[in-house]
């Protein structure tokens, strides 16, 4: 199975994810941790707002460096976690970052119309939704086809209107997961609270949510649930992404594996193939055999006859 050509269903992309993801389960955390350890560290710190900023943009470059893996996988049979992390070492990490500072300005957009007056604010939600579905493929279009910022959005956003169905059940899908596995999280760490609202007031439900929300143990469970979803769950998540952007752009006829092949070779040292191998060696510099002096025949009838 060729991973980036394969013309995939719902199902093989998460399938195919999964098993991505378990034969390749430490390097792929590995990634991830690194990634994620500067918003971490940062909370640790008890810098909060600037924390859930980083870790957004975090969790956007992870889905590049995902793109990154599965190129490294489909050439050279396994996760480059090492020769990703050189990769970001250039220009391509702040290409990455631009992107996703760009996803994260259009997820603030959404936020902020959550206070906006009814029916303006189900309009603006509604806007935001479709606007995070059709650029959810942002980063592996910045990776493979080199678009930078608004561009790359746009490509994702074309990409995703050539078969809007399958990428729409494939986000809510991946969303849903998502949400089980925090939740999941959410509840193994969530404190028991004594709350002394009484339920027969009509302002209890907001005191409710208050006492919640500045329960310091609270804050504390949500952080770990957050950094245990993004580790164990986001990279599959991306992945699932990264194979939909291949599939849905050979579709379109518009993947030169080919030169992703040479840059996998370059950037991760795999091999190139047969094909690729024997080409080279035919452009390689031709040997002329040493000058001959030619022959004359009647001299050469001379000689014999003596």
């Amino acid at each position: 199975m060729n991973l980036l050509s394969y013309n995939h269903n719902i199902s093989s992309l998460f399938i195919l994810s999964g098993r991505l993801y378990r034969k390749n389960i430490i390097p792929i955390m590995f990634l991830t941790a690194v990634l994620v350890a500067p918003a971490f560290l940062i909370g640790y710190a008890g810098m909060s707002e600037v924390e859930s900023i980083v870790f957004f943009l975090s969790i956007r470059v992870l889905e590049a460096g995902i793109t990154l893996g599965i190129i490294g996988i489909a050439f050279g049979k396994y996760f480059p976690s090492l020769g990703i992390l050189r990769i970001f070492r250039s220009i391509t990490l702040l290409g990455a970052v631009h992107v996703a500072i760009l996803q994260y300005l259009l997820f603030i957009t959404g936020v902020m119309g959550l206070t906006l007056p009814f029916p303006l604010n189900i309009l603006i939600i509604a806007l935001w939704l479709g606007g995070m579905l059709l650029t959810s493929m942002s980063q592996p279009v910045f990776i493979v086809e080199g678009g930078r910022g608004i561009r790359a959005m746009i490509r994702s956003i074309q990409l995703a209107r050539s078969d809007l169905s399958r990428v729409f059940f494939v986000v809510v899908l991946s969303t849903i997961l998502q949400f089980i596995v925090f939740a999941a999280f959410f509840t193994l760490f969530m404190p028991e609270l004594n709350l002394n609202a009484e339920q027969n007031q009509s302002n209890s439900i907001p005191i409710l949510m208050t006492e919640i929300l500045n329960d310091p143990k609270v804050h504390l469970a949500i952080r770990w649930s957050q950094y245990l979803a993004s580790l164990l769950f986001y990279p599959f998540a991306s992945l699932v992404t990264g194979l939909l952007y291949f599939d849905l752009a050979s579709r379109q006829q518009t993947l030169d594996v080919d030169k992703l092949e040479q840059f996998s070779s370059q950037m991760f040292g795999t091999s190139l193939s047969k094909t690729e191998e024997s080409n080279k060696n035919d452009n390689d510099e031709i040997i002329e055999p040493d000058k001959v002096e030619a022959i004359d025949p009647e001299q050469a009838k001379q000689d014999k006859d003596k």
